[in-house]
């Protein structure tokens, strides 16, 4: 998966959901980081300036969203 501001590949991270034993078990989604953005590699990255900086998610339609869910 790639970055939608800089292009660059997308470093899955984590999932996330109702994860918690005393919830339902769903996962809603996926998180991803954007080396660039996170300051991980060289280069600019607009997702730098997000509260969690180079994250992405996709929801439960698969479809990838900007920041970090929550």
């Amino acid at each position: 998966m790639e970055c939608p501001l800089c292009g660059e590949d997308l470093v899955y991270w984590d999932t996330y959901g109702r994860l918690f034993s005393h919830q339902d078990g769903k996962v809603l989604g996926e998180i991803y980081m954007c080396p660039i953005g996170r300051g991980d590699e060289e280069g600019e990255c607009e997702s730098a300036i997000f509260n969690v900086s180079g994250s992405f998610y996709t929801d439960l339609q698969g479809n990838l969203n900007e920041g970090y869910p929550c």
